[in-house]
């Protein structure tokens, strides 16, 4: 047996990409999402009267001493691999709706984005110069400002010349003879 690996050919692999580079506006996502909906929903709507017809012929099976609810069972357990194909088609079906919605948005989000970066930009250097105004006016404040005159004792106020206590600890050394 040969383990030769076989060669890459990426050119299959980018004319693919190229083949479903062409759906990339809206309005062939658009019809190409509509298409799908279109046959999904179709294989949909053929599973389902495919699911009846088969749960109709096989609940109707009874087998002698079968219980009251056998053939129930049997037409569940016979059935839900078909189930799944009836809600797989319903899942498609959303997807492809929900891909053509999310597409419109996002091709609309990209597009405003130019503006609304510009639109930021200008806010920023709005603010950075406003921000620049404000520290120069009051830097020269600042600058001119006369440096402020001592304040005079509030008329109640005793002088505190060494004689006044300045906290609770003064007040209970002296207490104590200190």
């Amino acid at each position: 047996m040969d383990r030769t690996p076989a060669t890459n050919n990426n050119t299959d692999t980018v004319n693919r990409v190229e083949a479903y580079a062409r759906l990339l506006t809206v309005p062939a996502v658009t019809s190409w999402t509509a298409d799908r909906e279109a046959v999904h929903g179709g294989d949909a709507f053929e599973y389902r009267a495919f699911l009846a017809a088969m749960e109709g012929e096989l609940r109707s099976q009874h087998v002698p001493g079968d219980g009251r609810w056998a053939a129930g069972r049997r037409t569940r357990r016979a059935t839900r691999g078909l189930k799944k194909m009836v809600k797989g088609s319903d899942l498609a079906a959303e997807g492809a709706r929900e891909l053509r919605q999310e597409f419109a948005d996002h091709v609309r989000h990209v597009n405003a984005l130019p503006g609304q970066r510009q639109a930021k930009a200008a806010r920023s250097a709005d603010r950075r110069a406003s921000v620049g105004a404000f520290t120069a006016k009051a830097l020269n404040k600042s600058v001119t400002a006369a440096a402020p005159a001592p304040e005079a004792p509030a008329a109640g106020q005793p002088q505190q010349d060494g004689t006044q206590p300045r906290g609770i600890t003064d007040l209970w050394d002296r207490r104590r003879g200190a």
